[in-house]
């Protein structure tokens, strides 16, 4: 079971702090502490925006919290309770969603990881600061379903295979390459770590030669492995 341990990130302007995938009550839990501490809450599907004198603080039950100010006096005295509340059920199609969609990619069936934070721009902005925004929860489910691959790619890795093609992001320099699956989900990189050789989820989130079925699978091994990553399970 993964263990909650707090992280902060800071990418281009903003503080993120990554959080637990929440339930409603959780969500409506961090909502009234926040109320109590003075600021006016919006919300709207599933985001919350609290302002106050300061920078806005940004919400999403998805998983993570931004500001353009470091959030964490205010968000991080709250997580010993929010860790304390129980999962709320969902159905296993739902759940399966929150990491995964499955679909044809030019007629391949393929599978596309759905990550917090590793995507779009800042997938970019992570790399060329050598950083790392995939949380546990996010990573477990990524190796399980690359894990047993013959090759998987092509990767974004900051180490060279044979076939490796050089590339820059910002000022860094990185590779891409095609993996053996199972050291591809090894060399899976997640946030507050850094290997002697890692990998990531490509920017658009897309494994080719993946399908649905196999989606599945790795959605039942997260609902029992993410312990304090997710607060919500399948039915």
């Amino acid at each position: 079971m993964l263990p909650f341990k707090a992280h902060h990130l800071l990418v281009g302007n903003r503080h993120i702090l990554p959080l637990p995938k929440l339930s409603s009550p959780q969500l409506q839990f961090l909502v009234g502490e926040i109320e109590k501490r003075g600021f006016v809450v919006r919300q709207e599907a599933g985001s919350v925006t609290a302002t106050s004198q300061g920078p806005a603080v940004h919400l999403e039950q998805a998983g993570y919290c931004w500001s353009s100010k470091d959030p964490s006096d205010l968000i991080l005295p709250l997580v010993p309770e929010l860790l304390s509340f129980p999962k709320e059920r969902v159905t296993a199609m739902e759940f399966s969603q929150m990491y995964f969609s499955a679909f044809l990619a030019d007629g391949v069936p393929s599978v596309k990881a759905r990550p917090r934070l590793e995507a779009a721009s800042n997938w970019a902005k992570l790399r060329a600061i050598g950083d790392c925004g995939l949380t546990p929860d996010e990573r477990l489910a990524a190796s399980s379903l690359v894990g047993s691959a013959d090759l998987v790619g092509p990767l974004v890795t900051d180490f060279p295979t044979d076939e490796s093609s050089s590339m820059f992001i910002g000022r860094r320099m990185y590779f891409q390459s095609v993996v053996p699956g199972p050291e591809a989900g090894t060399a899976l990189r997640e946030v507050g770590e850094m290997k002697r050789r890692n990998c990531y989820v490509p920017r658009d989130g897309v494994f080719r030669n993946f399908g649905p079925s196999l989606m599945m699978e790795c959605s039942s091994e997260v609902a029992s492995e993410a312990g304090e990553w997710c607060f919500l399970r399948p039915e």
